[in-house]
C-alpha cells in the first residue's frame, strides 16, 4: 500500500522550532525513508542542537544527523555558496553527502539576486517588508520571467554564458531602476564564491523530486516534507505582503515536488507556546505592542543586554514582558540576528493555520521559556472595529483590532525538574490548547536538546 507525504508545517510566521521537531521525528527514520525540503532558501534557519552543539540550517534539511536520505526539492531556490558552506559546518563523522541529492529543477540564487534584493529593500523606505536581504524574492522573480538558472543548468557547457547573460540583466534593472551602478569590484568575492559553490553542488546527486519522492512512497517509505518559514508568511495567503515568495503551506509540497495532491497526507503543525514575528507587518498579541515593534526594527541584541541585563518576565510593563520572553527563548534570527517581536499565543491564527493545512497533529515547542512567568495569557478572539470576532480578518493592517484574553498560572520551577512529566498548570495549558485547536500535541518541547520532549501520543 502506497503511503502518504507527511508535511511538517510551521503554524505561526515562522522560528516555531520546526528544526527540533523534523530532527525529533527524524531519529525514528530508517535508512530508506526520506526527507525533503520543498520551498524558500536559505533566508530561514533551522536551529538544532546534537550531542551538544548548536546548529543552524538553512538549506540542508534537519534530519542530517538521522540515516534517512534527504533532498533539496525543485521548489527551492539555492544559493550555492551558501550550500557549500553549510556543508562546512557538518562534523566529519556525520556521513550525509551520500545520502543528499538535489532537483534539477531548484532555482539558483546568483550573486546579483542578493543585491537586487537588499537595494530593493533599501529603497522601500518605511513601505520596507522586513526582507533578509538573501535574494530569494529576486531568484522568485526571474523565474517567473523564466530567465532564471535552474540547477540543472550547472551541467552544460554554456552555464557561464547564461549566467553572464542573466547578471548584465540585473545590472541593467540596478541601474535603470534603481539608480545603482554595480562595480566589477563589488561582484568579483561573491562571484568567487559562488562558483566555487557550484563546483560542490556538481558532485551531490541530481534526481527529480517527483521521481524519489514516488519511489520512496510505492515502498511504503516514510516521506517528511520540511517545510521552512511559517503558513502566515505563505506568499497568497499570508499576511501579505508581509510574507516570503513561496508557498509555506502544505499545498506547497505538490507544486514543489511535482506531485499530485492525493499523495499528501495530514501535516504535523509545529507552533511555539508563545509567539513571534521577524520584520514588519501586523502583530495583534504583541507584547508592548507599537513600542516593541519600533525597538526589534532599531535596535540590536547588544542594545536590548545593556539597556536590560535582566529584564522581569512579571513587570506591569508589557514591553518589558516581551523583552523577557525574548531573553529567555533567545529569539534573535537565527537567519538575520535581528530582535524577534514577541506575545502571546494567537488561536484564531493558529486555527486558520491548522485549517488550510490539514494539520491533524500538534508539536507544541519551548514551553519551557514560560518558566518564570506567573501569568500566562492566551487570546481566544478579538474585537475589530467595536465588534468581537472569532476569524482573522482579510487584511490586519486596515482594522483596529485587540485581543481578547485567557489568562492561566504559571508553574514553578524548571519544567526540566519534572523530567517526562508535565506540572499540572502546564498540563492545563496544553490540554486547553489542544481542546480549542481540536488537534493532538504529539510533543511538547522541555528544552533545547533533541531528547528534551514530553512525549504525550505514541505514533
Amino acid at each position: 500500500m502506497r503511503s502518504k507525504i507527511t508535511p511538517i508545517i510551521g503554524l505561526q510566521w515562522g522560528d516555531e522550532g520546526k528544526g527540533k521537531g523534523v530532527a525529533r521525528i527524524a531519529s525514528g527514520l530508517r535508512t530508506e525513508d526520506l526527507i525533503v525540503r520543498f520551498q524558500g532558501g536559505n533566508n530561514a534557519g533551522h536551529t538544532i542542537w546534537h550531542k551538544g552543539k548548536c546548529y543552524v540550517f538553512h538549506l540542508i534539511p534537519s534530519g542530517v544527523f538521522g540515516q534517512a536520505q534527504i533532498h533539496l526539492g525543485a521548489g527551492m531556490v539555492i544559493n550555492p555558496a551558501a550550500l557549500k558552506g553549510e556543508a562546512k559546518t557538518i562534523p566529519r563523522n556525520v556521513s550525509f553527502l551520500g545520502r543528499m541529492s538535489v532537483s534539477p529543477h531548484a532555482v539558483l540564487t546568483m550573486p546579483t539576486h542578493l543585491i537586487l534584493d537588499s537595494i530593493s529593500e533599501k529603497t522601500k523606505g518605511k513601505k520596507k517588508i522586513g526582507s533578509t536581504g538573501k535574494g530569494i524574492s529576486p531568484s522568485y522573480t526571474d523565474l517567473t520571467l523564466r530567465r532564471a538558472l535552474r540547477v540543472g543548468d550547472i551541467f552544460y557547457n554554456d552555464f557561464k554564458n547564461k549566467y553572464k547573460t542573466l547578471c548584465d540583466e540585473h545590472k541593467r534593472t540596478l541601474r535603470n531602476d534603481f539608480g545603482y551602478k554595480m562595480t566589477n569590484q563589488e561582484l568579483r568575492g561573491k562571484e568567487k564564491e559562488f562558483f566555487e559553490g557550484v563546483k560542490f553542488l556538481r558532485s551531490i546527486k541530481s534526481e527529480n523530486s517527483s521521481g524519489i519522492v514516488l519511489r520512496a512512497l510505492s515502498l511504503g517509505k516514510k516521506v517528511i516534507a520540511e517545510g521552512a518559514q511559517g503558513a502566515l508568511l505563505d506568499v497568497r495567503f499570508g499576511h501579505y505582503p508581509y510574507v516570503t515568495s513561496s508557498h509555506t503551506i502544505s499545498s506547497g509540497v505538490g507544486t514543489g515536488l511535482g506531485i499530485p495532491p492525493s499523495y499528501i497526507g495530514g501535516a504535523i503543525g509545529i507552533l511555539k507556546a508563545y509567539t513571534t514575528k521577524v520584520g514588519e507587518g501586523p502583530f495583534p498579541t504583541e507584547l508592548g505592542g507599537k513600542d516593541s515593534a519600533i525597538w526589534c526594527r532599531d535596535k540590536k541584541a547588544i542594545d536590548e543586554k545593556t539597556k536590560f541585563p535582566k529584564p522581569n518576565p512579571n513587570s506591569k510593563s508589557d514591553f518589558e514582558q516581551g523583552i523577557a520572553l525574548r531573553h529567555f527563548g533567545n529569539e534573535i534570527g537565527a537567519t538575520t540576528g535581528r530582535l524577534r517581536r514577541t506575545g502571546w499565543m494567537d488561536i484564531p491564527l493558529l486555527k486558520y493555520a491548522i485549517e488550510m493545512n490539514n494539520a491533524t497533529e500538534l508539536v507544541l515547542t519551548k514551553l519551557d521559556v514560560l518558566n518564570g512567568f506567573k501569568k500566562i495569557k492566551v487570546c481566544i478572539s478579538y474585537v475589530v472595529n467595536g465588534k468581537k470576532i472569532n476569524q482573522i480578518p482579510f487584511d490586519l493592517s486596515r482594522v483596529d483590532i485587540k485581543p481578547i484574553y485567557k489568562i492561566f498560572p504559571g508553574w514553578k520551577g524548571e519544567l526540566s525538574d519534572y523530567g517526562k512529566k508535565l506540572p499540572k498548570e502546564a498540563l492545563q495549558y496544553v490540554q486547553f490548547l489542544e481542546k480549542t485547536l481540536g488537534a493532538k500535541i504529539i510533543y511538547v518541547g522541555t528544552g533545547v536538546e533533541e531528547h528534551h520532549v514530553v512525549e504525550r501520543y505514541w505514533r
